[in-house]
């Protein structure tokens, strides 16, 4: 298991706070899910039943998508349930400054394990399951692996930069409230980490592979432990708020022709940063 904290003991009451706010406004029946590219989704986001939840999206149908008449700046107007995603005053992605950042985050452990993963194209991005994946433990709370994702080009920046993907890892506890683990990928020559993925990424609409061994996903992360953390929402409608977010400083890297691969598959699949205003960021680095 992984130890992402920067100072032991490092949950301040402050942090602690905050984060305890985040999870009181509560996502309990929504994953971090289905990420739509250009093309417009009439599945709001996270709303499947992948995690055997069976409960029934009072907004299925309604069509969005990452530009257009159904793009971010209409997300808010096109249902009555996504109505958060332009009232919302926690929403995600946002810009990440190390110098605007209090210390002490939240203690973030990841204990993640190998397991196979089966990869699915649901037509706007892939989505990989990987049953027996691992724990994410923030604070006091344990959430457990439910599916990762990828958005391209990055939502998160820091200091106003992207990168070419970014991998969420999407966790739920008992409670139904979620926690995220973003990975920022940028572009490098050679095979990267992510190359058994890419090797198995479905190409067809409704196509799903599984990796032939299992695949160790400790591998998709970054040697480096610093992080960001802040109180946050889901990146694609209904926008829902109380998501605890904790975004790795480091990049992986992807190599050319599979970042290239994947923006075939999916050319637009990212929401612009939304103001922070007067949220509390933190960073494990001093």
């Amino acid at each position: 298991m992984s130890n992402y904290s920067a100072a032991a003991g490092a949950f301040t009451a402050l942090a602690a706070l905050t984060l305890a706010s985040a999870l009181a406004a509560g996502t309990r029946t929504t994953d971090d899910g289905p990420q739509p590219s250009a093309t417009a989704s009439r599945t709001p986001h996270g709303l499947t039943t992948d995690d055997g939840n069976a409960n029934k999206d009072k907004a299925a149908g309604t069509r969005w998508s990452y530009e257009g008449a159904d793009g971010p700046e209409k997300w808010g107007d096109l249902d009555p349930s996504f109505t958060q995603c332009k009232a919302g005053r926690r929403q995600s992605p946002i810009d990440l400054t190390k110098n605007s950042a209090t210390t002490h985050p939240a203690e973030v452990s990841i204990g993640y394990r190998p397991a196979t993963v089966t990869l699915e194209n649901r037509g706007h991005t892939i989505q990989a399951t990987a049953p027996g994946g691992g724990t994410l433990r923030v604070g006091g709370s344990r959430y457990e692996l439910r599916q990762f994702h990828f958005h391209l080009p990055s939502e998160h920046t820091v200091q106003g930069k992207g990168t070419a993907i970014e991998l969420h890892f999407v966790h739920r506890n008992a409670r139904g409230q979620l926690a995220v683990l973003a990975v920022l990928m940028r572009e490098r020559p050679g095979e990267s980490a992510f190359a058994p993925l890419w090797r198995a990424l479905p190409a067809a609409k409704g196509g799903t592979t599984t990796t032939d061994r299992p695949l160790d996903l400790n591998r998709l992360l970054p040697r480096g432990r610093a992080y960001f953390q802040y109180a946050g929402s889901l990146t694609t409608p209904p926008c829902t708020e109380g998501v605890v977010w904790t975004v790795l400083a480091q990049p992986v890297t992807v190599s050319p022709g599979e970042a290239a691969r994947y923006r075939t598959l999916f050319p637009l699949s990212n929401r612009p940063v939304q103001p922070r205003r007067d949220r509390a960021l933190y960073s494990s680095e001093r």
